[in-house]
């Protein structure tokens, strides 16, 4: 924490944003959608994450476009008539089945997805707490809130780009840490 501190004292005292900043205000903002135009870490993390709702609808494709062949050849042989009375009703189990597994598949493709980036948020929300909290120490401001939540705010109590440099900053240390 205090590699962050002596970042932030530093970052500080380069950034002629800082003197504008009103070190009385009590409240700040930051906005989720600038850190994610304006860190390069979110924007990677946000990257991660597209690559693995691909990777992950891939797979679903390829299992879902299995499970629609067998589907259409179930169909066929349902329409052919050559089936008998109890063929034809273990087809249309069989076909039933298929359709219940091809939900369940739609199922586990949102849940996985769903839990990938929650995941991936927490870390980016984890590291934005820690920033905040480094600028606070600077700063000294005593709330923060969401600009994205806020019905007016001036720009002055928008710190997201000063965020987001210090994400950026404990995102490079912790690779050179590990």
């Amino acid at each position: 924490m205090k590699k962050y501190l002596l970042a932030v004292s530093g970052l500080f005292l380069i950034s002629s944003f800082s003197q504008s900043f009103a070190s009385s205000s009590e409240l700040v903002c930051v906005s989720a959608d600038e850190l994610f135009e304006q860190s390069t870490y979110a924007q990677t993390l946000k990257k991660q994450m597209e690559n693995k709702r691909k990777e992950i609808f891939q797979e679903f494709s390829k299992k879902a476009q299995e499970i629609k062949k067998k589907l259409e050849k179930i169909q066929q042989e349902l329409n052919s008539g050559l089936l008998s009375e109890e063929a034809k009703k273990e087809k249309q189990k069989e076909y039933i089945n298929l359709q219940m597994e091809l939900q369940q598949l739609q199922y586990q493709l949102s849940q996985e997805l769903q839990e990938y980036a929650q995941k991936v948020l927490k870390k980016l929300d984890n590291m934005t707490r820690m920033a905040v909290k480094a600028l606070q120490k600077t700063l000294g401001f005593k709330a923060v809130a969401d600009c994205n939540a806020l019905f007016y705010y001036d720009k002055s109590i928008d710190i997201s780009p000063m965020v987001a440099k210090i994400l950026d900053q404990m995102a490079k240390e912790n690779k050179s840490n590990q």
